[in-house]
């Protein structure tokens, strides 16, 4: 993909990077048959609402399932 066309892949991990400040280690997004799975490491249950936040922006409900720890 070129830089002016990211993938939703793309757009999704940029908006998490940025609706958490920057504040998420280990940041994958990955699609199994539709369905993204958001993944990585936070420091707090504030900073994973936020990611989640930024995600659901791009994403429906239904679309995604998240896998972000705190700690």
């Amino acid at each position: 993909m070129s830089p002016e066309n990211p993938s939703l892949i793309q757009q999704i991990e940029a908006r998490v990077r940025e609706s958490t400040h920057g504040r998420i280690r280990n940041l994958t997004v990955e699609e199994i048959k539709g369905h993204l799975i958001v993944r990585g490491q936070v420091p707090s249950h504030h900073t994973r609402q936020l990611a989640l936040h930024g995600a659901l922006e791009l994403l429906s409900g239904d679309r995604f399932s998240a896998m972000i720890t705190v700690g």
